[in-house]
């Protein structure tokens, strides 16, 4: 008998059909109520002080990217083991990638003691990937980031929900990032979130993720302003390639 086991089966019912449909009967299809209402109960859920959606878990890491400065001449460590994207996100903002490699065949995540021996001068940030939801060794790993000056971003992609000694995965570096894509625990069919407690993050990505505008469409609709400056080269998708101009504003003001 032929065995079939699917990557992903989203249990969908009436309760998520009402909810696309209450969307389109309020005729606002972008971000609007319901996208600042799920930023929030997603921060409130994982205990960070800033959520902010994005159109994807890749545009979350470019963006984390983007808002750390991270630009040509810098080197970003990452796993060995992972989907492209992580990769993909780094050399989006003119870095370049370090792999390190895994622990071994008994735990996939990136291993601390290679993170170290990969350090150069040039070395920025680490990104780490919670494989398959498994938390990486983030005590370790925040440690040789100190002690080295190091940013870290973390992959959480497949890690929703998931806890390191009671504190949410994706909360432990200064930015983490998720994915809402078809085959993720916690599926929209697309689109993607970037959590952090750092103030001057979160204003580099509220402004960098729509066009570099100081307010949405949104904003203005609801009263709260009644124009907008673009302050930045911001995107609303993935545009910018490796060699992209994109300024990295080390005085942004949004």
């Amino acid at each position: 008998m032929e065995m079939r086991i699917p990557l992903s089966d989203m249990a969908y019912d009436t309760e998520e059909e009402q909810a696309a449909l209450e969307v389109i009967q309020r005729r606002w299809l972008t971000m609007g109520s319901v996208t600042q209402k799920f930023e929030s109960e997603f921060a409130r859920s994982v205990g960070v002080k800033h959520a902010l959606a994005v159109s994807n878990g890749t545009h979350a890491l470019h963006l984390a990217c983007l808002a750390l400065g991270l630009g040509p001449g810098d080197e970003v460590i990452v796993p060995a083991l992972t989907f492209v994207a992580t990769a993909n996100a780094v050399l989006y903002s003119g870095a370049e990638v370090r792999f390190a490699e895994i622990i071994g065949e008994d735990d996939f995540n990136i291993s601390p003691e290679d993170i170290e021996s990969r350090i150069t001068p040039h070395t920025r940030a680490i990104v780490v990937v919670h494989y398959g939801g498994y938390a990486c060794r983030m005590p370790e790993i925040l440690e040789i980031a100190r002690h080295h000056e190091l940013a870290v971003i973390e992959d959480a992609a497949h890690a929703h929900g998931a806890l390191l000694e009671d504190r949410a995965l994706g909360t432990w570096g200064d930015a983490g990032c998720f994915s809402f894509f078809s085959n993720k625990n916690l599926a929209t069919g697309e689109g993607g979130m970037l959590i952090t407690d750092r103030d001057d993050i979160a204003e580099k990505v509220r402004v960098l993720r729509s066009h570099g505008m100081t307010t949405l469409t949104w904003d203005r609709h609801q009263g709260h302003a009644y124009t907008y400056d673009v302050v930045a080269l911001g995107t609303t998708f993935l545009q910018c390639s490796r060699h992209s101009s994109t300024p990295y504003l080390s005085d942004f003001v949004a």
